[in-house]
Order: C-alpha cells, then structure tokens, then sequence
C-alpha cells in the first residue's frame, strides 16, 4: 500500500468542506479531479469512504477515523510551517549572549533590553563574566554571540569582528575642578589621586604607557578590577578615574560625570561568534542592535577616522 500525499489532501479537505465541489475551489482543481483523487484513494485503502444521500456527501465511520489520523498529520505539518515562519521573522527561537562585565552591566544590557521588546517571543539569556570566559563559551557553542576586550583573532573556534574602538574618559565627582572643562588634559591628573583598573586590563595598560609618555604622575589610591568599581570609588570621593565610556555613562552612583581626555586612549571591543556555526538571523539581529547603539549614542566619542 503507497499513499499519495495528494490523495489524503483532497480527502482532507473533503472531510472539512463536506462538498467535492467546495473542496476543488480551496484545492484549486476541477470537481472532477477532486473525485479521482478520492476514488483512487478508496482503491488504495480498498474501503468505501463516502456515501451519497441525493447532494450530500456522507462519510462513513472509516472515513471518520482515517481523518483524525490524517488531520493530525496536517497539523503538525501547519505547525512545522508556522515554527519555520516564525525563525524567518525572528518571533521564536533562542538567543545566548555573553559579555565581559563592563559592557554587560552597561551597552550590552541596554541591547538586551531593545532586543527583547522587539522580539518578545525569543527566550534571551546574557552571561556576564571575563572575556576569556565569554571566548571558551563561544567557541564551545554555547554562546551565540560575545562581547570581549582581549585580542581574540588567534583564538581557536572564533570569528571576530571589532567594533570601533571608542576613547576612554575621565570620571570625576561633578564638583571636581576637572569637571568645568569640556576637555581633560591628561597633564591635569599629575599627582591627583587616581582610582585604576587591574595591571592586566588592556585599557589600564594603554592609560599607564600615555601617562608615562606624557610624564604625568598619578597618586594611587586604590585598584579595582572592575570600571563600576571605580566609578563608585570616585563617587565615594576617593579620586578620579579613567575608564570606558560605557561604564561611565551608564553608571548610576550619585555625583559623578565624566569628560573627554585630549589624548586618544582607545577602548577596544570585539563582538565574537562561533566559527564553526552558521550564524543564526537572532545573533545577527542583536549584532545590529548593538551597532545601531554603538552608533547612535557614542559616535561623538568615537575618532572620526575609525570611520
């Protein structure tokens, strides 16, 4: 026994219109047509599906049987559809972002956020942790697209496309004389108290070789491995910082600002996937969003040749 896909069609649609003639309009064929296909269903099977009782078209109980079979068939198909629909217009479907903690308690969060209202359908996690944490989840596959500072073009697994990279800024309490200029000079921090990242951090380390070109000489006053921290210390009054604009700008500790340095320190940032993956249309939606951010809300900090 072979059964014709369109055989159970017309069957189907029969069952569901309970006329040959209105089955042939939805089908798109001819009545005659519809009844071929319904007779050579009922070879096949060697059953009588219908009956006909003057211009009623009546079916029997294995009709009414073999169409809740079939019925089930066609819905999952339906649903296989809609599923398929909905991945093409990004309404369903799973999204793992990681981040590095400076952008993901700042940027990457507010991306989150857009994302997530613009796709309320899609279950989105974000993992925040360092960023050669975030490097091992991506290339493991367990992350769809990651956020980190460390160089990763030679890490194994990865592909990385970098965002601009984005001057660091002066963080300082906004009754601070610094924060009267529009403009920073990195001479104005010689013997201030300074609040610095970790040694490790690449951006500490592009602060400290600008400094000592520029023979400036901080105080230090404490050292932190995360750009909120010190932005909470300036907030407590323990010196000024230098850190991302991220941090800066999102951050929330009561007053605070931060300004421009006339010294391009950059902030280097790539947005990673896994190499061995297609990207998914959610990963490259958020990829999208997070550019538009970058963009839009930091182009002025951004050097006008990154562009």
């Amino acid at each position: 026994m072979k059964l014709n896909p369109r055989q159970l069609e017309a069957f189907r649609t029969v069952m569901l219109t309970g006329s040959m003639t209105v089955a042939a309009e939805a089908l798109q064929i001819t009545q005659p047509a519809v009844s071929r296909l319904i007779r050579d269903l009922e070879t096949v099977l060697s059953l009588r599906l219908f009956r006909r009782e003057g211009n009623r078209l009546i079916p029997g109980a294995e009709a009414q049987f073999l169409y809740a079979e079939v019925d089930k068939f066609y819905q999952g198909i339906e649903r296989i559809e809609r599923i398929a629909e909905d991945l093409v217009t990004l309404r369903t479907g799973t999204l793992r972002i990681g981040s590095m903690s400076t952008l993901g308690l700042s940027v990457v969060a507010e991306g989150v956020c857009r994302f997530a209202r613009k796709h309320p359908e899609v279950r989105t996690s974000l993992d925040v942790r360092n960023s050669l944490g975030i490097l091992e989840l991506t290339s493991a596959n367990q992350i769809d697209i990651g956020f980190v500072q460390i160089p990763s073009g030679d890490y194994p697994g990865i592909q990385a496309i970098p965002l601009p990279p984005i001057s660091a800024v002066c963080v300082m309490q906004v009754d601070d004389v610094l924060a009267s200029k529009e403009v920073v000079s990195l001479d104005d921090l010689h013997e201030r108290r300074l609040i610095s990242l970790n040694t490790n951090n690449p951006l500490q380390r592009r602060i400290t070789s600008a400094m000592e070109a520029r023979g400036v000489v901080g105080i230090s006053s404490v050292e932190t491995t995360a750009a909120h921290s010190a932005c909470g210390m300036v907030s407590g009054g323990l010196g000024v910082a230098v850190c991302d604009p991220f941090t800066a700008s999102y951050s929330k500790y009561p007053g605070i600002t931060f300004r421009k340095i006339d010294q391009d320190i950059p902030f280097e940032v790539s947005m990673v996937f896994p190499s061995h993956q297609q990207r998914s249309k959610l990963a490259s939606d958020f990829m999208r969003v997070m550019e538009g951010i970058f963009k839009s809300e930091f182009i002025s900090m951004i050097p006008r040749e990154a562009y």
